[in-house]
């Protein structure tokens, strides 16, 4: 059933990733989808002072590392990346039987994983599309998959900061 569970909230998280690219890439960008990523796109003002959707191709990691990799070895490179990722979420995923906030973190973290690892595989780089700033402070544009990897991350961090310890029992003759 654990299993189950695994598939299912990755299948979700993953669509609802790929659904808001696809809104995403329809409502906001401006012409084709060039392949390296640079696009014109329309901007949308969510809050004026400090929220906006306009997109923008990620052709790196997390606030673009690594983005400037030859090109022949950058998709790769983050294919590879992404696919031992996987395997070590579905290692520590095997070992968290009866742990319900361990498990849902990495359920999070894997969706994410794949929904960004499928915009590498179609497009060559990531689709970013959520723009928050604040007067001259400006957050790196993310997207929905970002925000699954960062929430099961700080899950993580809470269950590993708050999770009770068992008991020692003391040895008594």
């Amino acid at each position: 059933m654990r299993y189950v569970l695994l598939a299912i909230g990755s299948i979700l998280t993953i669509a609802l990733d790929q659904l808001s690219k696809h809104w995403a890439l329809k409502s906001l960008l401006i012409g084709d989808l060039p392949p390296d990523g640079l696009m014109r796109t329309k901007e949308i003002s969510v809050f004026d002072s400090w929220f906006h959707m306009k997109l923008a191709g990620n052709k790196g990691a997390a606030w673009g590392l690594f983005r400037n990799l030859p090109e022949d070895w950058r998709v790769p490179f983050f294919v590879l990346i992404s696919v031992v990722a996987i395997g070590v979420i579905l290692y520590l995923y095997r070992r968290t039987a009866g742990k319900k906030l361990e498990s849902l973190s990495l359920i999070l973290i894997l969706g994410g994983a794949l929904g960004n690892l499928i915009d590498r595989i179609r497009f060559g780089f990531v689709i970013d599309f959520i723009d928050w700033f604040y007067k001259g402070s400006h957050w790196p544009t993310f997207n929905v998959a970002d925000i699954w990897i960062t929430v099961g991350v700080g899950l993580l961090l809470v269950d590993l900061l708050f999770r009770r310890k068992p008991q020692k029992q003391e040895i008594t003759d």
